[in-house]
This record gives structure tokens, C-alpha cells and sequence, in this order.
């Protein structure tokens, strides 16, 4: 038996899969954050090297797989693309190493080198598409201080910037005053200063505030309501410019990420301001799922209708056992 890996490392965690040549999918295992332009090369390697430990044992498998293909966030901004494939291939220890970013790999998840675009909003926020003749284009992705417009970052930071301009009395009064209080259990809106230049608020728990914004514009708050609106818009726009870059017919989009799997009513609000510009549709597969394949393809293992059917079967007991909290 022949060993893979599939890793997608974000913003805000990672999950590892490991399978066999024939699609089989034994486990997958959960570990922190690996994108290395916010938490450093040695910590994606930690956190790489724990979820992959925690596959293997779940699958009592003692050996480092054949080969490992990784979707890491943060890929393609910068270009210390060695020193990210040693990392890996230290976490891993496994004979061939494949890295790409994680929306690459979401990407190939949920259409297989098929027409069709993917639109990001996580911790950050990307669009991907592949044209007719598979060629690959992307709009944004320029992380959190030059982009990440419609993401969980944007939104918990343009939720914290109308707290202190409500404080001001430049913007109306808002819930999300007492949201953020609460959240960073602080006493007065004059701490919040405290909070972001002395004790460096990461990225992610960031993020994390951007539940509080949507759950503050579902209940009727006037300016989380108008943060929400200009973020699906930014969102639209991004959808908007890589459809005229791929030139699609029959334009199919995928939406991925924690904002839109976080919240119906979000993810709604968006396909209602899309309308008929393209579809909506579900992704084949799960990006982890889709760099297991990608690692399963570059080393001349075809994806042949009985491996798909295997990696389908395995993916959803996967997914079951995740709902089940078995994982």
C-alpha cells in the first residue's frame, strides 16, 4: 500500500488527510494555523507536523507518506518558495513534497481543471478560475493590509473601526460597541487602543469579531448592516473582474471559506447581490480532499471513475464523522 497526503493550511487552521493510491481516504486530523506570513515558517511547520502525526496515528499508519501535496495560505504573495518547501518537507519527512496556495487547492477540489471559479472569504479573501482551456486567473488575495475586502478579517476590523467612530460620534450608536467590549473583555471603548498597539491583536481572533458584525446585521444594527452590504459588494466586484478575465459562457462559482459556511444568512445575502451574473454551485470536493488528488495525480496515479468513486465514498464518512465530532 502506497501512502498520500493532502494538506490545506490556513489563516486560522489546518487539516491533513491521509489515503491510499487507490482513493481511499484513512483520516483527517486538525491542527493550528500555517500561513506563514502571519505565524512564521516554524510554526506553519509545527502546525503541519502535528495535524499530519494525528492523521497517521488515527489511521495506524507508522511510516511518512510517499508524498505530500500542500495548499498553504500566503503562497504566491511572497517568494521564499524554497524555505516553504524545506518546512514542509521537514514536517512531513515524506519523498516528494508539492506546495501551492490553498485556494489553488480549493480550486482543484471543486471543479478538477474544469471551467469554473472559487471565491474565498475566510480569515482572508481570494477568487480563482480556471477558462476554457485551463488556464488558471486570480483576483485578490493580496492579504490583509493591501486586500482581503469581504473576508473575516475585514469585517471584524471595519466592525472595530465603527466601534471608536461611534465613540467619536462620527457614526450612530451600535451593538457592536458592547460586542466588542465583550469580546475583548475590556471595560470602555478607549481601551480598545491598548488592545491593538500594545498587545498586538492577531489576525486571526480578528477574524473572529467578524461573527459578532453579521450576527449584529441579522438582528438589525443599522451599521453593522451597512459593513455587511459594502463587504458583499467588494465580493461581487472581486467575482465580477475574474468573469471578464476568464471569459466564461456558462460562469459556475463555488463559495468556500468560514464566512459563508459560517453563516446562512450572509452566504444568501451574497447569491441574492450576485442575481443572475453567474451560478451558484457545490464543489466536487473538499480543498484537502483536492490536494490529496493533486498529490495522487503528480505521481502518475490516474484519477480513473473508480478512485473518484472511492475518494467520494471516504470523503463523505469523513465528513460524517467531523459532524459527529469523531474527529
Amino acid at each position: 500500500m502506497r501512502v498520500f497526503s493532502g494538506i490545506e493550511g490556513g489563516a486560522t487552521r489546518t487539516v491533513c488527510v491521509v489515503g491510499d493510491e487507490t482513493g481511499r481516504l484513512f483520516a483527517a486530523r486538525y491542527g493550528a494555523a500555517a500561513n506563514y506570513l502571519t505565524v512564521g515558517i516554524a510554526e506553519m511547520t509545527r502546525s503541519i507536523a502535528n495535524s499530519l502525526k494525528k492523521a497517521l496515528d488515527a489511521a495506524e499508519l507508522r511510516r511518512p507518506p510517499e508524498a505530500v501535496y500542500a495548499g498553504l495560505a500566503g503562497v504566491g504573495l511572497l517568494s521564499p518558495r524554497r524555505a516553504v518547501d524545506r518546512a514542509v518537507k521537514k514536517a512531513t519527512r515524506a519523498k516528494k513534497v508539492f506546495v501551492n496556495s490553498d485556494g489553488y487547492v480549493a480550486l482543484y477540489g471543486s471543479f478538477l481543471r474544469r471551467p469554473g471559479m472559487i471565491l474565498v472569504s475566510g480569515t482572508g479573501s481570494v477568487a480563482m478560475g480556471f477558462d476554457e482551456k485551463g488556464r488558471l486567473a486570480r483576483v485578490g488575495g493580496w492579504g490583509h493590509i493591501l486586500g482581503d475586502e469581504g473576508s473575516a478579517f475585514h469585517l471584524g476590523l471595519e466592525g472595530i473601526r465603527a466601534v471608536v467612530r461611534a465613540h467619536d460620534g462620527s457614526l450612530p450608536m451600535t451593538s457592536l460597541t458592547e460586542r466588542a467590549l465583550s469580546f475583548f473583555r475590556i471595560r470602555h471603548a478607549d481601551e480598545l487602543v491598548k488592545a491593538f498597539y500594545m498587545e498586538d491583536v492577531r489576525k486571526d481572533r480578528l477574524a473572529k469579531f467578524s461573527k459578532d458584525v453579521v450576527d449584529a446585521a441579522t438582528q438589525g444594527d443599522e451599521v453593522a448592516t451597512g459593513i455587511v452590504n459594502s463587504e458583499i459588494m467588494a465580493l461581487k466586484s472581486t467575482v465580477t473582474v475574474l468573469r471578464k478575465k476568464l471569459s466564461l459562457s456558462n460562469p459556475k462559482l463555488v463559495l468556500c471559506g468560514g464566512v459563508f459556511e459560517g453563516s446562512q444568512w450572509f452566504k444568501g445575502k451574497f447569491v441574492e447581490a450576485l442575481g443572475n451574473e453567474v451560478e451558484v454551485v457545490e464543489p466536487q470536493y473538499r480543498p484537502v480532499t483536492g490536494a490529496f488528488m493533486l498529490a495522487l495525480d503528480l505521481c502518475g496515479i490516474e484519477l480513473t471513475p473508480e478512485v473518484l468513486r472511492n475518494i467520494s465514498r471516504s470523503e463523505r464518512v469523513l465528513t460524517q464523522m467531523k459532524a459527529r465530532r469523531l474527529l
